[in-house]
């Protein structure tokens, strides 16, 4: 059940399947909490904080919670407005991890006076440029986590989340309660393009794919925007496809809901030159991956764009992949690659040496010496 809720993970954007098969995995076997670890892990990954909070408070039950967990089920609890049970989780944090400058501050963020909180938000705000930036910012987060509690529509909330994120971009508790602040007034244009900000300041082209991955994933996910999320996994995409060396996950997913929304609007030659810019240059995306891509292109330019040369072009690039895929021989009887067999045949006769190559050196025998559409 793990295993088919990691495959759904990679195949499908939306992410209700997968967590819906990973907790079933949980239930089944209550004490092996991978499963239970992974969607926790997602819901992170979304910014859904307050299930975080709720999988990792079952998490916790266990001797074999990792234990790093109270002080990440803590802050999750505090950010999400749960703060008198955040308390407790976080001094348990503390007693495992006393040096942890992230529960220190978020302990202190709780355990604030709530009868003086004024005193206390002032007190952060007015003296936090008297230290160093990280200093600084710990003192704002601390004040913003304060105001949020006692005072969520005090305009002062949103000005002081602009002023941690002008220092630190990423900070992810700024970040949650940024994002959800804007969710909650409707102000979506405005956290896309605080989400763009933020994928365009990643510090390397890795960084950035994930980020714009994610970015999609919580679109979709959390405030169910198919569009923004499919203009995200296109920016991942195209980056991608511009650095072959950085792979990026879930690449079917991104390409199935590119094809969902994209074709509802019509827009499939945009579709096909994202495929052949993922095709056409040397990627470290797996073989079932390409092949994936290439037949739902293929199949997208015969029969929405009636774009016989481009169909052949993407069902060469599939045959070199796996020259025995049914929809492959299908199209291959029934259509023919044309110009393209050359393509298909000099790609096949690749496969056929490196297996030839892996046979006559034993040593190298193994799935990892065989390509990646022969591999069984």
């Amino acid at each position: 059940m793990f295993e088919l809720a990691a495959l759904v993970e990679d195949l499908i954007p939306e992410r209700d399947r997968a967590l819906g098969l990973y907790q079933r995995a949980w239930k089944l076997h209550p004490d092996n909490l991978k499963a239970l670890s992974r969607a926790r892990e997602v819901y992170g990954e979304i910014g859904r904080f307050e299930m975080v909070a709720k999988l990792g408070e079952m998490e916790l039950r266990s001797p074999a919670a990792p234990t790093n967990l109270a002080g990440i089920v803590g802050e999750a609890m505090l950010d999400s407005g749960q703060r008198e049970k955040a308390i407790p989780i976080l001094q348990r944090a503390l007693e495992i991890s006393p040096d942890s400058i992230r529960v220190k501050d978020a302990l202190a963020a709780a355990s604030y006076d709530s009868e003086f909180w004024t005193d206390e938000f002032e007190r952060l705000t007015d003296e936090a440029e008297r230290f160093d930036e990280p200093t600084a910012v710990r003192m704002l987060v601390r004040a913003a986590r304060i105001l949020r509690i006692e005072a969520p529509e005090d305009e002062r909330l949103e000005q002081l989340l602009v002023r941690i994120l002008t220092k630190d971009i990423d900070e992810p508790s700024t970040n949650f309660l940024y994002e959800t602040l804007l969710a909650g007034t409707n102000r979506w244009d405005e956290l896309e393009a605080h989400h763009r900000r933020r994928a365009e300041r990643a510090p390397d082209h890795g960084t950035k794919i994930e980020a714009l991955r994610m970015f999609a994933l919580e679109w979709v996910q959390r405030f169910k925007d198919r569009d923004r999320g499919a203009r995200f996994f296109d920016a991942a995409l195209r980056a991608t496809a511009s650095n072959g060396a950085v792979p990026m996950r879930s690449v079917v997913a991104a390409f199935m809901l590119l094809r969902q929304v994209q074709g509802e609007r019509g827009e499939w030659s945009q579709l096909l030159d994202i495929a052949e810019a993922l095709l056409d240059r040397p990627t470290e995306i797996s073989g079932e991956d390409n092949l994936y891509i290439a037949i739902q292109a293929g199949q997208v330019a015969l029969e929405k764009c009636n774009d016989l040369a481009r169909a052949r072009k993407f069902f060469a690039t599939a045959a070199g992949i796996e020259p025995q895929h049914p929809t492959v021989t299908e199209f291959v009887s029934s259509v023919g690659l044309g110009d393209q067999r050359a393509m298909a045949a000099s790609a096949c006769a690749g496969v056929a040496t490196a297996i030839t190559h892996a046979i006559a050196s034993p040593t190298n025998v193994g799935r990892a010496a065989l390509p990646e559409g022969v591999r069984s």
